[in-house]
């Protein structure tokens, strides 16, 4: 699907036959597989296991990013047909669509990828990778894998390539074809960035501690890489962070986004990051003030919903539907409308239909617009496929009573051994109301050992719904 244009999508209410024909039985389990006085200061005080100072990155200016996307405008305006002036002209517009997940910013990326490859495709292959990269921030998984399938076609690759085709397998749930790519380009793997790629297989194929170790490792080279800049080397320790999360790692976490904000004040994800875990803690006005700060950056849905939250949870139920209004409206969701249908276009500050898995989940979990929630669930389904478009099919299908079609999607979404607390009160939560109690119990259980503090709300649920299923088995 082109998510960058308009998208009017037909959807009915739930039906088994309809529910069937997304669930076909073919899954492959096989896995292969702040300033810079304050940055300096916080730097020195530390040191690496062999007792020298690490070494210091450059810090990142923002306000560079408008200055080099007006320099390359110049550019390619005195040269319109210079192939290198417009493949840097899209690496400029896709540093602003990253820092601030901007997606009319990513379609001028891509418009710029695509002309410097009309101008010269031999030899150019870091426009084709560029233009990839741009589909991939747009959420066009299926284009940007079309992309790198037609580059191998006509030879025109580069190790690059081939990580950027494994990562679009992944996103597309295509996992036992990203690990044979990887098995089969060992050098296109050996970088911090590609290891990352690498990190993920591992995750989603049930080994997040594995995945932890790479990460870790990731992170000991990037900071000893003095040519990285700050807000690259931020990157990584936002993603070892996050997967410290997962594992319930909270402390370590806290302090890898925190890290990260040193080097890159505006890495929104790891504001993010830092609310969901004071969430997680029960700290809700931290929790707030840390989505609120995300939020002025790059307005997500998901951390809407969780100051909406959060303010439901202090008990100011105004402030919380305020939060939760304007998670539709971020989604281009029209109020009063019934149908599940919205448009939307890639105009400023908007993100079409990349935030569709947010608000079908978040619908689900606060019950509200049914029919948009399975509109919005099914595009996801259909556009990826992956682990995760399956949980959220499960748990839309689960909440809005159709609970045999939720066993068969949230089946398949366990199929891979993929190991997520929230994934797994999910599973809990439906075979609970199908009367698997024993299997229920098993996931629930699952849940808490891995954290017994995974969500600030499923979790408490969880903790609940365990201590019934056991009260009523020691009744039988």
């Amino acid at each position: 699907m082109n998510r960058g244009t308009p998208v009017r999508t037909e959807v009915r209410a739930p039906s088994k036959n309809h529910m069937n024909k997304l669930f076909p039985i073919f899954v492959s389990v096989g896995l292969i597989a702040g300033g810079w006085m304050g940055y300096a200061e916080y730097y020195a005080s530390l040191t690496n296991e062999t007792g020298r100072v690490p070494v210091v990155h450059l810090p990142f200016d923002s306000n560079v990013i408008d200055l080099q996307i007006g320099n390359n405008e110049r550019a390619v305006q005195r040269d319109p047909y210079s192939a290198l002036g417009w493949s840097m002209m899209c690496s400029a517009y896709m540093d602003r669509s990253r820092e601030s997940d901007d997606l009319a910013t990513a379609v001028k990326a891509e418009a710029a990828a695509r002309r410097s490859l009309e101008i010269r495709k031999l030899g150019n292959v870091g426009a084709l990778n560029k233009l990839v990269q741009t589909l991939l921030q747009q959420h066009r998984f299926k284009d940007a894998l079309a992309e790198c399938q037609k580059a191998f076609e006509r030879q025109i690759y580069s190790d690059d390539t081939v990580v950027l085709h494994v990562e679009c397998l992944i996103e597309l749930g295509r996992y036992d074809e990203a690990g044979v790519l990887v098995t089969k380009n060992p050098r296109a793997f050996s970088d911090g960035s590609s290891k990352t790629v690498v990190a993920r297989l591992l995750d989603i194929g049930g080994k997040p501690d594995e995945a932890l170790k790479v990460y870790r490792l990731v992170v000991r080279e990037v900071d000893e890489n003095g040519g990285m800049p700050s807000n690259a080397v931020a990157w990584f320790h936002t993603r070892l962070a996050m997967q410290l999360a997962k594992l319930g790692k909270h402390d370590e976490a806290r302090t890898e986004f925190n890290v990260a904000l040193r080097m890159y004040p505006r890495d929104y994800k790891s504001m993010a990051g830092l609310a969901k875990l004071a969430s997680q803690d029960g700290q809700w006005q931290e929790a707030i003030d840390w989505g609120n700060r995300s939020d002025q950056v790059a307005q997500m849905a998901d951390v809407r919903a969780l100051v909406g939250d959060a303010y439901a949870m202090l008990g100011n139920a105004t402030k919380a539907e305020e939060q939760y209004t304007r998670v539709a409206e971020l989604v281009g969701r029209p109020s009063g409308m019934n149908d599940g249908l919205h448009e939307v276009t890639p105009a400023a500050g908007t993100h079409g239909h990349r935030l569709d898995r947010q608000y079908a989940i978040f619908c689900a979990d606060h019950g509200k617009d049914a029919i948009g929630a399975y509109a919005a669930a099914v595009r996801d389904f259909e556009a990826r496929k992956d682990v995760y478009s399956y949980d959220t099919l499960a748990w839309v299908c689960f909440k809005n009573g159709s609970t045999d079609e939720a066993k068969k999607a949230i089946d398949l979404a366990l199929i891979h051994g993929t190991r997520d607390p929230m994934l797994w009160y999910h599973a809990g939560e439906i075979y609970s109301a199908i009367g698997e109690q024993d299997i229920a119990m098993n996931y629930l259980q699952d849940a808490l050992e891995m954290d017994p503090h995974f969500d600030g709300i499923a979790a408490p649920k969880t903790t609940q719904l365990l201590t019934d299923l056991k009260a009523k088995r020691s009744l039988k």
